[in-house]
């Protein structure tokens, strides 16, 4: 029997129809049920029971169509017009993201997903103490940050924590996996990504508080109020994906994820994936491995598979092809996903010295007390470092603005000097002669302090002196519920865990507590098909979870109770067998085997991720800190803060933490296998326990320096990052000699920080090469570069070494005095030379000793001379000059008297 022109359309069709339309399988059953071109017994067949996928249940109704005969056929065709696209472009108004669909829900649909995502991603105000967004919903008070787009990972070096690297965001180095470009700000990153046609994986990158959230719910509302974009938003958080332990669809997720979608989800997917922009936040956080090599292909949306596999097929495009995907992470996590599986990369350099200022203007009432903050936060690099984080500028701007109206109130009320500061030392809880906060656990605990006075259970119109007498007394009717606070922070950091929801709370009575609003940010999500809306929770910074949670161990710690106690018994026995590895026999006070099982317990975790939480925990630990939270912890016996008279190393400081956690700390920098991260982090707690001998430990540094002749000398087992850390803590300190320590690139690299502190810089001798060329490069561009002099004799510079530095100083006006002889630069590094002091009008003193120069680099060499009247010394002995070439070089040097060039055949 001849086949009609519809059955012959179908089968023709085939292939494109279980492609392109499977995803409509429902509606189409549904349509043809109605019309009566199918019977139940079809339609049952077709569904095959609900076990069948939507592809193999097409190709049954293909079957199925192709035996009832033309009509069948006939209706279908009719059947897909009603799901078709309508070739007409969409009206600017339509609110459907250009896409207009004869299916009546999608407009509709589409509102709802904007006046969801718009309440879901709107700007935090974090108690109003930041700025918000304005009445008509603009980011008024949203300071750009600075971006730096990048053709590949630039990645810390493993050695640095990311706490420690975000002030050297703004010098970072190029890593051989990427090459910077110029910086941008949010506009940019806007238009690629909802008004471009970039089909990639671009991926935003930056410390925790650097303003990688912000920039997306930035970017979320600029979607919303634009009427322009055909993009669709699709946003998730790997928070909420870890919360997904079944194998589930893409189709499933996001109709549980976004329900008000589910009746059009299918059609979105399936229509036009370059239209859709999905944004996953927070890779860093997700608790699933990524496996781009084995990780089985699926690109069927309908398919269901682990949450890993499910990131991996959309990263690399097996899942919704031709989309746009917006990845955010911090850096320890950016090399989970593979190099070429990027096609932007944006790294978030945070706030500059300028924003920093003007983002204090904006939260201090006076211009005042926003210099005082800058000039504050300016005189203490530990500070300055931590304040190219925005979140960290706010926690700053809070703790010291609030610390500083506070000694004003007093200060007025009181006409006794000595009655005002006896009160300000008890209240304020800033120690007699200490000054402002020094270190980042006295920030965080004026903070914190700041918050449960003056901006919990409506005090915000009472800051008062009366607010300040008090404050003892608030904090200890606080302390329970802090520690309940402090107890869940702890938890979440064990688990990895940064999402909680409403039971986590509820078994701690902080469900509808005043203070778990001012520190937890809440999430609601709605259900519309089962009316449920479900309520998750988020600390507003993870720095303020690892505070609290070192603030629970160190109350449970002097209470005498096991910090660890109360957790999971499977987690408990993970860390017993993992401290059991530790090697550790303790004995003495439980306080003191609680404090060296949590240093033990870090060590074991190789990520990183406890780094910030053992500083504060250090810091917790000096009694003087703990008197800013006067009233929060118990009265504890002066024994537990010292090791008996027998056992103790020798007088310790009463400002400093307890002599036995000292010890523990300065036996961790001594043992040899101590990975690099750890001993820098180590260093980072002897600061925040305000150690007395870090000065003498910088002290020994120098005396090995300078010991460099002798090659029997036991070499240094520390890293250079100590170093690093330890010069950084030394402003009095002008000179650096690293003459002849084997110093390589990378070791250079680690010292970058303090490279630019120093009026002169002696390197000599060190292998250093084009690549060490390069850091220096960044060290004289630097903004606040001090170096004077720049000694780099035989340091294997070359010819393209020569040419890195002397590109970079071109634009220098700190170095006066450059030496670099025995580098073997040729004419061709006299060459780069000649063009630097054509541009250059700094420098007085060049020595190029022994650099295989012939009469040619000495011909360029004059020729820029002739532009260039600030030389005053050119030695170029021990060179390939001729007899001729000697002659002109001296006749030019008595052409002009200001200039002394030293030459020899």
């Amino acid at each position: 029997m001849a086949l009609g022109p519809c059955c012959t359309d179908l089968q023709r069709r085939r292939v494109e129809l279980v492609e392109g339309w499977s995803h409509h399988i429902a509606f189409l059953l549904d349509l043809l049920y109605k019309v009566g071109a199918l019977t139940e017994e079809d339609v049952d067949s077709v569904r095959g029971g609900g076990y069948q996928s939507e592809r193999e249940s097409m190709r049954r109704l293909l079957d199925v169509l192709h035996g009832r005969g033309e009509e069948a056929c006939r209706a279908f065709q009719h059947a897909l017009q009603q799901v078709s696209l309508d070739p007409r472009p969409a009206p600017k108004d339509s609110n459907a993201c250009g896409q207009s669909l004869i299916f009546p829900e999608l407009q509709g649909a589409m509102r709802r997903h904007k006046e969801i995502l718009a309440r879901e991603h709107s700007p935090m105000d974090y108690l109003s103490i930041r700025g918000g967004a304005a009445a008509d919903g603009s980011h008024c008070n949203f300071i750009e940050t600075t971006l730096l787009p990048s053709v590949g990972f630039l990645v810390p070096p493993r050695y640095q924590h990311e706490a420690t690297d975000a002030g050297d965001a703004f010098r970072r180095v190029e890593v051989p996996h990427g090459t910077q470009g110029p910086t941008c700000g949010f506009s940019t990153l806007c238009q690629s990504l909802l008004f471009g046609r970039d089909d990639g994986v671009i991926f935003v990158c930056g410390v925790a508080g650097s303003g990688k959230t912000t920039l997306v719910r930035r970017l979320v509302h600029e979607w919303v109020v634009s009427e322009e974009t055909q993009k669709v938003i699709i946003s998730l958080s790997f928070r909420e994906l870890n919360l997904v332990s079944e194998p589930h669809s893409l189709q499933d997720l996001l109709c549980v994820h976004y329900s008000h979608l589910r009746p059009v989800l299918a059609h979105i997917l399936a229509s036009d994936p370059s239209k859709i922009l999905l944004i996953l936040d927070g890779l860093d956080e997700f608790r699933f491995p990524l496996d781009f090599d084995r990780t089985p292909k699926c690109s069927d949306p309908a398919l269901a598979q682990s949450m890993g596999s499910m990131v991996v097929n959309l990263i690399k495009g097996n899942l919704l092809p031709g989309r746009s995907l917006l990845l955010t992470s911090r850096p320890h996590a950016v090399t989970k996903v593979p190099l070429q599986r990027v096609s932007l990369f944006y790294t978030v350099l945070g706030f500059s010295p300028e924003q920093q200022h003007q983002y204090f203007l904006r939260t201090c009432q006076t211009a005042e007390a926003a210099d005082m903050i800058q000039h504050y936060v300016s005189s203490h690099r530990p500070l300055l470092r931590m304040c190219h984080i925005p979140a960290f500028c706010w926690i700053v701007a809070t703790a010291l603005r609030n610390l500083s109206n506070s000694q004003e109130s007093l200060e007025q009320k009181f006409d006794n000097k000595q009655e005002s500061v006896t009160l300000k030392t008890r209240v304020v809880g800033v120690p007699q002669g200490s000054g402002k906060p020094t270190t980042i656990t006295e920030i965080y605990c004026c903070f914190l302090k700041a918050i449960v006075v003056f901006h919990t259970e409506g005090r915000e119109a009472n800051l008062g002196v009366n607010r300040l007498q008090e404050a003892p007394q608030v904090m200890q009717s606080m302390r329970s519920l802090l520690q309940d606070l402090g107890g869940l922070a702890f938890r979440g950091l064990l688990e990895r865990r940064f999402l909680f929801d409403s039971s986590d709370l509820g078994s701690l009575a902080l469900g509808h507590c005043e203070l778990s609003r001012a520190f937890l940010v809440e999430t609601l999500r709605e259900d519309r098909a089962s009316l449920v809306c479900e309520r998750s929770f988020h600390f507003i910074h993870t720095s303020l979870q690892e505070f609290l949670a070192a603030l629970y161990y160190v109350q449970q710690s002097l209470s005498g109770r096991d910090p660890f106690s109360g957790h999971k018994p499977g987690l408990l026995e993970v860390m017993r067998k993992a401290l059991e590895t530790a090697r550790y026999r303790l004995l003495g006070p439980s306080y003191h085997r609680h404090i060296k099982k949590v240093f033990c317990w870090s060590e074991s975790h190789q990520s990183g991720h406890l780094d910030l939480f053992c500083r504060f925990l250090s810091g917790l630990l000096v009694p003087s800190t703990r008197q800013i939270l006067e009233g929060l912890f118990p009265q504890e016996p002066q024994k537990l803060l010292s090791i008996p008279a027998c056992r103790a190393a020798g007088p310790v400081p009463p400002a400093s933490a307890p002599p036995f956690f000292l010890k523990l700390l300065r036996s961790q920098l001594q043992r040899q296998e101590l990975r690099a991260e750890r001993q820098v982090n180590a260093c980072h707690c002897l600061y925040e326990a305000l150690d007395p001998g870090l000065p003498r430990r910088l002290e020994r540094w120098l005396q090995l320096l300078a010991q460099q002749g002798e090659p029997t000398l036991e070499r240094p087992q520390q890293d250079w990052s100590e170093l690093a850390f330890l010069l950084e803590l030394s402003p009095a300190l002008q000179e650096l000699s690293l003459e002849a320590q084997g110093l390589r690139a990378e070791a250079l690299r680690r010292l970058l920080p303090v490279l630019h502190l120093f009026h002169t810089l002696r390197l000599a001798q060190n292998p250093l090469g084009p690549e060490g060329a390069a850091i220096l490069r960044h060290a004289v561009r630097n903004p606040d570069c001090r170096i004077e002099k720049l000694w780099l004799v035989a340091t294997s510079l070359g010819c393209e070494g020569v040419e890195i530095l002397s590109d970079a100083l071109k634009e220098n006006r700190t170095v006066v005095d450059l030496r670099m002889a025995i580098n073997n630069i040729g004419d061709k590094g006299a060459g780069h030379l000649a063009e630097l002091l054509r541009h250059n009008h700094t420098l007085r003193d060049i020595r190029l000793r022994d650099n295989r120069v012939t009469d040619k680099g000495g011909e360029l060499l004059m020729a820029a001379l002739e532009d260039n009247n600030t030389l005053e010394y050119l030695w170029l002995f021990d060179n390939k000059f001729s007899k001729d070439g000697v002659r002109k070089l001296k006749e030019f040097a008595k052409s002009r008297p200001t200039l002394d060039i030293k030459v020899c055949v």
